[in-house]
């Protein structure tokens, strides 16, 4: 029993309830800085693409080991299947997983979760945070994806399949400084806190 004389299984029920109403709900659109930053990672991504299938020689570094030389070669047609596979298999499916905040909400965990499950249109607006947030994360991967690709196209033109050996590290860095704004803003900032001057969702 919970302190207002509320069971786990009652709480559980009307969970339930809730998220069975907002899925009969219009979900909320985007706002303009995630789809924006998404549309300008998958525009840069399909340029490369299309750069990579115009210039990759026949033989193609693609792994370097801790050091400038590559240590694994593929040929043109993997690197090209792996440069459009691996953002359509690991990065573009993420912003599905914000189905789940109206499918199977106790599986999503931000501050003041309760507060977002207790209304149908609150628990709609919580699902458009969330996809909001790993559109974010799809536009980072893929950029990061991406940058990958250039240097595997630069280097692929280099003798030895060379490449700088800051390269590695500034992208990693880069990448993770982006994920880490994203999460951080997820879990420390005001994003996900309740809103109850928003006469909509109180």
């Amino acid at each position: 029993m919970t302190q207002t004389g509320e069971t786990w299984q009652q709480r559980e029920a009307a969970r339930k309830d809730v998220a069975r109403e907002a899925r009969d709900l219009p979900r909320e659109p985007a706002s303009w800085g995630p789809r924006l930053a998404i549309a300008v990672a998958t525009l840069a991504w399909l340029t490369t693409l299309v750069w990579l299938v115009a210039t990759l020689p026949e033989r193609v570094p693609t792994h370097w080991s801790g050091s400038t030389v590559p240590d694994d070669w593929s040929s043109r047609g993997t690197a090209l299947a792996m440069s459009v596979l691996l953002p359509l298999a690991l990065a573009y499916p993420m912003v599905w997983l914000s189905r789940l905040a109206l499918v199977w909400p106790d599986g999503i965990n931000v501050p003041h979760k309760q507060w977002w499950l207790e209304r149908p249109r609150r628990l709609v607006r919580f699902e458009r945070l969330v996809r909001e947030d790993l559109v974010l994360l799809v536009a980072a991967t893929v950029g990061l994806l991406t940058a990958v690709d250039v240097q595997i196209g630069i280097a692929a033109h280099r003798p030895g399949g060379e490449t700088p050996g800051w390269s590695v590290p500034v992208l990693l860095g880069t990448y993770l400084l982006l994920v880490g704004l994203v999460v951080g803003r997820m879990v420390v900032g005001r994003r996900y806190r309740p809103r109850e001057d928003d006469a909509e969702l109180a």
